[in-house]
């Protein structure tokens, strides 16, 4: 089902408003003129090289002029609520979303948005809704099936959200994090030769992202393979100081491959981010003994 709005219809939104003014059935009087056109296009470009650098400040003031330009834009109020998100500001997000399908009750986008608040905000219900509803209307939006596997999987659905993920991927087979989420529910299946090759995928698509480094480490050391195990682990701990799992899973692989000393520091290492975790405190003592 094709959405309806301002930009209905436009692939490159709101810098394409004015090319598509002639597509709409609005009468002439409403479509925006050639200076309008390009002050539009003007403060989406500005908006959008800041989202790029992240600096979401100066991104939330041009969309906010571009608001108030375009008033009747919902892909402005949904990008003004996506970079309220980003900025934390939970509330403003939710309005400018909630804003957005008012001007456009079939903005998936908007929906997606709103599905992805309510996950952060610990309402799991209210985001499967929303992802149901925008699949709903187009089942073609692969975050919005990805987004779905993640509450599921959350929930403790695994098959569907498995599901969810595989469809993810049969319509954005270039997503990392959906490999990701397979490959680590295949592993936790006790499946560490299809987890490992998708965490390949992953590692390929993002080399220099420690969480995929990290899984691999993990499906070797699931197959039995210490030192490959040990490479991967050693580059997650020095960009993830703070996470016990890694250290933890680190001097696993060290004891595999025979390096009691390293291991040892290795699991004291886990203990001290984690001093109430039971099996790091067995390793550890195992390890002194």
């Amino acid at each position: 089902m094709l959405r309806r709005g301002l930009i209905a219809g436009c692939g490159m939104a709101l810098l394409a408003l004015a090319g598509c003014a002639a597509a709409r059935s609005r009468a002439d009087r409403n479509a925006p003129s050639a200076a309008q056109s390009v002050l539009w296009q003007k403060l989406s470009q500005t908006a959008q090289a800041a989202i790029d650098r992240r600096d979401y400040g100066e991104a939330r003031l041009q969309l906010e002029q571009l608001v108030s330009e375009a008033p009747n834009s919902a892909e402005a109020r949904h990008r003004l609520g996506r970079v309220l998100f980003l900025q934390g500001q939970f509330d403003d997000a939710k309005a400018s979303y909630h804003k957005a399908l008012e001007l456009d009750p079939e903005y998936v986008e908007a929906m997606i948005g709103l599905g992805e608040l309510e996950e952060r905000l610990g309402n799991a219900d209210e985001a499967l809704k929303r992802f149901d509803a925008a699949i709903e209307l187009d089942p073609q939006k692969a975050e919005a099936h990805a987004a779905r596997g993640r509450i599921l999987e959350a929930s403790g659905r695994i098959d569907e959200a498995l599901a969810a993920y595989f469809r993810s991927l049969e319509l954005e087979p270039g997503s990392g994090s959906a490999i990701l989420r397979v490959a680590v529910l295949q592993l936790a299946r006790g499946e560490p030769d299809q987890a490992l090759a998708r965490f390949e995928q992953a590692v390929d698509l993002s080399p220099d992202d420690p969480e995929p480094r990290f899984r691999r480490g993990q499906a070797h050391l699931a197959l039995n393979q210490p030192a490959k195990a040990i490479d991967d682990l050693r580059f997650a701990a020095k960009r993830l100081p703070s996470r016990p799992d890694v250290y933890y899973n680190l001097a696993l692989a060290l004891e595999a491959d025979h390096k009691q000393r390293d291991a040892l520091d290795a699991a004291e290492h886990a203990l001290t981010l984690a001093p109430g975790d039971a099996a790091t405190r067995s390793l550890t003592e195992k390890l002194r003994r």
